[in-house]
């Protein structure tokens, strides 16, 4: 098993990470997804971040036990093991503190700056392109379906940002600055704010759909 996770555990990372983008990005539609649809895309963002950070941790610490880098480079990025292992370190830093921030989210509610949060959140984006780097150029030579694996998680990143940015800055019906999501069927059309950045309307939209 260990020799197993040396080898692979830094690519499951990878493609947590990778997933954890893309539902993420996902998760924000108002136009196609339901309330109901746009929690369980939110759980499964969360459950993919738990996901990479496990296999990240990992990677690290065996990283460490075979000798490969020093115990610094799990902190600190381009300490003395060389480029390629200082973007891991890098990475690996965005990606504890994207984390962080998720799981911390209620505390910037009703803070001075509440666009803070969004500002530090968004770093999995600059996280991911220099995982992907260092993936490429770290240690032995990638196999071929490895390298695959990487330009498909491009892809996929790639469709969920142009579906965001099509939401997000898109037309929109009477070009005021709300956005009209259709509901669910038989149910009168619901605004929404496309730039409401703890999306409280849509916390009190599935408050409704709950009491019903």
């Amino acid at each position: 098993m260990q020799a197993f996770l040396i080898f692979y555990s830094g690519v499951f990372a990878l493609l947590g990470l990778t997933g954890t983008v893309a539902v993420g990005l996902a998760a924000t539609d108002r136009m196609i997804l339901a309330v109901r649809h746009r929690v369980f895309m939110q759980d499964l963002h969360r459950a993919f971040a738990v996901f990479a950070v496990g296999f990240l941790i990992t990677h690290v610490i065996l990283q460490i036990m075979r000798g490969r880098v020093i115990p610094a480079d799990a902190f600190l990025p381009f300490s003395g093991s060389g480029f390629a292992v200082g973007l891991g370190t890098a990475a690996a830093d965005l990606m504890i503190l994207v984390a962080a921030t998720g799981a911390f989210r209620g505390s910037f509610v009703g803070i001075r700056w509440p666009w803070l949060w969004r500002a530090m959140h968004v770093t999995a984006y600059l996280s991911w392109p220099v995982a992907i780097v260092h993936g490429l150029t770290a240690g032995r030579p990638a196999a071929d379906w490895v390298t695959m694996s990487y330009v498909v998680s491009l892809a996929v990143v790639g469709l969920a940002l142009l579906v965001r940015m099509v939401v997000t800055v898109g037309p929109k019906d009477g070009g005021g600055p709300k956005a009209m999501r259709a509901g669910n069927a038989g149910r009168k059309a619901e605004q929404i704010r496309v730039d409401d950045v703890f999306d409280e309307e849509f916390w009190v939209t599935l408050r409704k759909e709950v009491r019903r």
